[in-house]
């Protein structure tokens, strides 16, 4: 099998496809696609081009087939450090974090802080273990004194849990993290809020009680900018803390 096979065979599954309706969305047949799976056919550049618009693939999908098919790669494959990410998250410090009058940040797929705002840094920065590395966004959520301050961490757990637990499907590091919050019995309030014949809310509100015997009570807006190009941008998420209620903003204001 070769590793252009391997890689559309994965994509294939992953998106729940036989090989006969993947072959109908795209127009051709299962015997073409079989060859395809199977090594037996070469894939065209136009053929390759259709499986990624007529699927949607993801940026990193399509950068993954390319690169396996052996044909020029369109997507070019960028390191953190390199000037066009780097622009591109000093354009999201500028355009979007610096204006957000609440917290607000830039995270990577495995929640390391790439951006944040003053907001972010008075509120949280202590928070965040400092080291070598760049901060990390989990070493505060799992903490016991981020958790402490979480007035109803029963009902937040749940929330994180699950964040978590999606994160870990693109990320080692996320997973590592969160199976040793598990083992630790961090999420172990989940079950019994589950069991419980309470009606789900819409959403689940964060009641932080700060030093100095600050309450608030705040959520955040997450998202990702809307025309990526390249797999490391796309996977960065923008998250913006936002507080629910009219005293919690006129306290994050004062903070």
């Amino acid at each position: 099998m070769t590793a252009f096979a391997q890689v559309l065979k994965n994509i294939r599954q992953s998106l729940g496809l036989s090989q006969a309706a993947m072959a109908m969305e795209l127009q051709s047949t299962q015997r073409h696609l079989s060859f395809l799976e199977t090594g037996r056919s070469r894939p065209t550049a136009g053929f390759v081009s259709r499986i990624c618009r007529v699927l949607d693939l993801n940026v990193a999908q399509r950068v993954n087939l390319y690169d396996a098919s052996g044909l020029p790669n369109p997507y070019k494959t960028r390191d953190l450090g390199s000037q066009e990410i780097t622009a591109a998250l000093n354009m999201l410090q500028d355009r979007v974090l610096t204006n957000w009058p609440f917290p607000a940040l830039v995270l990577d797929p495995d929640w390391t802080v790439l951006r944040s705002n003053a907001p972010f840094d008075r509120m949280f920065g202590g928070l965040i273990p400092e080291g070598n590395t760049a901060p990390n966004l989990l070493a505060a959520l799992v903490s016991e004194p981020f958790m402490s301050m979480i007035r109803n961490w029963d009902e937040v757990a749940g929330i994180l849990y699950y964040r978590m637990q999606r994160s870990a499907a693109h990320s080692a590091h996320v997973a590592e993290v969160f199976a040793r919050a598990r083992a630790a019995g961090t999420f172990d309030a989940i079950e019994r809020g589950l069991t419980g014949s309470a009606e789900i809310p819409v959403f689940v509100p964060v009641r932080l009680g700060l030093p100095g015997g600050v309450e608030l009570e705040m959520s955040s807006l997450l998202g990702q900018l809307a025309s990526c190009q390249d797999a490391l941008v796309e996977g960065l998420e923008i998250e913006l803390m936002v507080p629910l209620t009219e005293a919690s903003e006129q306290a994050m204001r004062q903070l």
